[in-house]
């Protein structure tokens, strides 16, 4: 699990044996300083790709026609742990992490 804490956040990234520079598709969870805790599935845009290729030859997701993911989905354009520390810090600042992101705390 790579860690990265901030100001607003921790980040946890399970990386698994992906480089942290180029990771591609990753699951990560997100912590606020009140405690609350969120899950993000990043990809990017290539890994979207990648992985609809290989469902057309597995048959899965009707051959690759459609990509569907849990309710955290979080596509990015670069690869990289840095890239999804900047784009959960700009989910957490906006607000927007309430909408794209899914609470795991709640009991």
């Amino acid at each position: 699990m790579h860690r990265i804490t901030t100001d607003i956040l921790t980040l946890e990234v399970a990386l698994g044996d992906d480089d942290p520079a180029t990771v591609a598709n990753a699951d990560a969870w997100i912590t606020l300083p009140d405690g609350t805790k969120w899950t993000a599935t990043f990809l990017t845009y290539d890994e979207v790709g990648r992985i609809m290729d290989r469902w057309r030859d597995t048959g899965e997701c009707l051959d690759g026609r459609y990509f569907r993911v849990g309710p955290d989905l979080v596509i990015i354009r670069s690869p990289g742990v840095d890239e999804m520390l900047a784009v959960a810090t700009e989910l957490v600042a906006t607000g927007e992490y309430t909408e794209a992101l899914y609470r795991v705390d709640e009991s």
